[in-house]
């Protein structure tokens, strides 16, 4: 698998048991397990509200909470979910 990163949350997607399930079951190739299940977004929030949901993971990626956030409040425009049509 490529190494890419989910288009929601920016995580990582090393494997295939990382990634997301669509409506009919198959697999998501754009989101990762955590924020897509059923063809559907776990988590119906705003970009903003995630980003703060986010920055509670800072340890999880090395960083302290608020380099999470800044990190997030610069990535999170640019992925699939969370741009502006």
């Amino acid at each position: 698998m490529n190494h890419k990163i989910c288009q929601s949350c920016g995580m990582p997607i090393t494997s295939e048991e990382q990634l997301g399930t669509n409506q009919d079951g198959s697999v998501s190739l754009d989101y990762c397990k955590f924020c897509y299940e059923n063809g559907e977004f776990i988590d119906k929030v705003s970009m903003q509200e995630y980003i703060q949901m986010c920055s509670l993971y800072g340890a999880q990626a090395g960083m302290t909470n608020e380099q999470m956030k800044q990190y997030c409040t610069q990535l999170f425009p640019t992925l699939k979910r969370w741009r502006e049509i």
